[in-house]
């Protein structure tokens, strides 16, 4: 870290010996009545550091950050030469500007990793001062720790990435680093090495806040001008010119700006992916818990996903405007309503929607025998293209130990490609998720802080049964042209892509997309889906790649309502692919002349 000064000279709006301000206590006091001070600069004030909860005390400091209104944080910063505070107002003291020196009196608390001023029953103008800052280099050197600078003015002295976005819209923050952040089981082995990634992560990340704790604010600033669909910020987009007051929430710091940051567009939204010409097109995609509100839920809100029509109606058509878009022959789709085949289905519904976009009501649905498959609410589907492939035989599946509960049950589907007698069998997969971890800290499905999180276990056995079912050949197929695709919830190098891998699965990403990631969890992206294929047609794929519609986008731009004013709900959305899930879709083009 460069701890340098920076000389920015400001002149005070007004130089005053008296202040009569109106003063709020803030978060934690209640508002005093209008006050007129003449208290002077004597002086006789507490070190920042000797500052403790309760105490009423003077202290003394330069303003260094201004965040009036109830809008923004409520009060401004003052900085010593021992350290800062913050002061809680509720006027706009227009007289008060960055580089006073002033002297107040309130009652001591703590605030975000430092303390606060309520309560304040005096403040004395104690002349003018240089505004300083520090400047900031990450990573820190190892003597180094940002708890020595909170609540001060501090300056990145680098270009920083955004890599995060999830809470934007609901508090103004965005998640930054100096590069792109993988989980670290995207790229190292568990355990050891996932906690050294882990720790470089860390070293390396900030959150940009926007000077203000109002949740749902009815304008984002960021990026520039505001976020918008058509104005959006995404994951790898650049910002420099990052200056403001350094704060700790929880684990994090957060800096509120006091001047405006700069966003340059550097991860522009993609195109679909070029594929090879030719073959069989193979996407798999999780389309965020598609109910339709119609089969077995009964009508809306559903168990999962959309809460209205107006909702399901929005996430209707981005879902199928990725459909098309990616123009594949097979979809493995994973999320789906778990309601059956019928009419009233969620896959009926789906497909009825793609076919009423296109001529020819190309789009077919793999229909199982049975009501449903497994006891989730949520379960794998498969949509066609029958004008270029056709089914080939019942699909199947199992319920069998691991997925008996849990994982979801692979669903088969062996298809023949129109005008040849070649055939590929696909087998569409969600493993348990990482969430709802077990209570009990000695529970085997516990996270063993290995960097699997919880459920590793249990998707581990998951890829091992998935091997042997398939090693039984539950088709009675004459080949092995297997694709085994979906979300797995396990990142790259963990253990139940290993064994995927170990048993004649590889992951067709380590060749074409080694650097693809599909989601993007707490700042740090990696691939829980994923496109594998039975090793004896590796050499007939001829190309593989993430679409990067989703993980990079806000999650404001999902089809919901809640929590958004009428112009968001308005401004926030478009029937477009960009959002239309949290997860990024994979496409694949498997060489049908090289199948066996």
């Amino acid at each position: 870290m460069n701890v340098s000064l920076l000389n920015n000279l400001v002149i005070p709006k007004l130089l005053l010996a008296t202040l009569s301000i109106a003063v709020l206590a803030g978060c934690t006091g209640e508002q005093s009545s209008e006050l007129t001070t003449t208290a002077s600069c004597d002086g006789n004030v507490t070190p920042f550091q000797q500052l403790s909860e309760g105490q009423n005390v003077a202290v003394s400091g330069v303003v260094k950050g201004i965040f009036h209104g109830e809008q923004q944080l409520g009060g401004f910063f003052i900085q010593g030469e021992d350290g800062a505070a913050f002061v809680a107002d509720a006027g706009e003291l227009a007289s008060i500007a960055e580089g006073q020196e002033l002297q107040v009196t309130g009652t001591v608390s703590s605030y975000y990793g430092g303390w606060q001023l309520s309560d304040v029953s005096d403040i004395a103008n104690c002349g003018n001062s240089e505004v300083q800052t520090a400047s900031i280099t990450l990573p820190l050197a190892d003597n180094e720790s940002l708890d020595d600078l909170i609540h001060h003015r501090v300056q990145l002295s680098q270009d920083m990435l955004v890599i995060g976005h999830y809470q934007l819209a609901r508090f103004g923050t965005l998640d930054i680093a100096t590069e792109r952040l993988y989980t670290p089981t995207q790229v190292v082995q568990p355990g050891a090495d996932a906690a050294v990634r882990s720790a470089y992560n860390n070293a390396r990340r900030l959150v940009l806040d926007d000077g203000s704790w109002a949740e749902n604010p009815a304008h984002i600033p960021y990026p520039t001008g505001g976020l918008r669909m058509d104005n959006p910020v995404r994951s790898g987009d650049t910002i420099r010119n990052i200056e403001g007051i350094l704060v700790r929430v929880g684990n994090s710091y957060h800096i509120h700006p006091v001047i405006e940051p700069e966003f340059i567009a550097t991860n522009p939204r993609p195109a679909v992916p070029e594929m090879p010409e030719g073959g069989v097109r193979v996407v798999a995609f999780n389309v965020l818990n598609y109910f339709n509100g119609d089969g077995q839920g009964g009508g809306f809100p559903t168990p999962r996903g959309a809460e209205s029509p107006e909702e399901f109606a929005r996430q209707r058509a981005k879902t199928i405007s990725t459909m098309l878009a990616l123009d594949a022959d097979i979809y493995g789709l994973m999320e789906m309503e778990n309601d059956g085949f019928d009419n009233n289905s969620a896959l009926a519904d789906l497909t009825r929607g793609l076919n009423a976009a296109v001529s020819g009501s190309p789009f077919a649905y793999v229909a199982a025998d049975a009501p449903r498959i497994g006891s989730d609410a949520i379960t794998q589907a498969i949509i066609y293209r029958s004008d270029r492939v056709s089914t080939a035989g019942p699909a199947s599946w199992t319920t069998e130990g691991a997925f008996s509960w849990g994982s979801r049950p692979p669903l088969l589907q062996n298809f023949r490609i129109n005008g040849s007698n070649k055939e590929i069998a696909i087998v569409a997969n969600h493993f348990k998720s990482k969430g709802g971890c077990p209570r009990e800290r000695d529970d085997v499905n516990a996270n063993q802080n290995d960097g699997q999180a919880c459920w590793n276990l249990l998707r581990t056995e998951a890829a091992a049964e998935l091997v042997n079912w398939l090693a039984s050949n539950p088709k009675d197929l004459n080949h092995t042209n297997y694709v085994v695709m979906g979300d797995f919830n396990a990142y790259r190098m963990e253990e139940p892509l290993a064994i995927l891998a170990t048993a004649g699965y590889p992951n067709v990403a380590t060749r074409f997309d080694k650097d693809g990631a599909s989601y993007v969890f707490r700042g740090e992206m990696g691939s829980l889906d994923h496109m594998l294929v039975h090793e004896s047609i590796w050499d007939a794929v001829t190309g593989m790649a993430h679409w990067h519609i989703n993980a990079d986008e806000p999650i404001a731009f999902e089809y919901p309502l809640s929590g958004k004013t009428e112009w968001q709900q308005e401004h926030f959305y478009a029937p477009e692919p960009y959002r239309s899930s949290d997860h990024d879709p994979i496409i694949m083009v498997i060489d049908a002349a090289q199948l066996h």
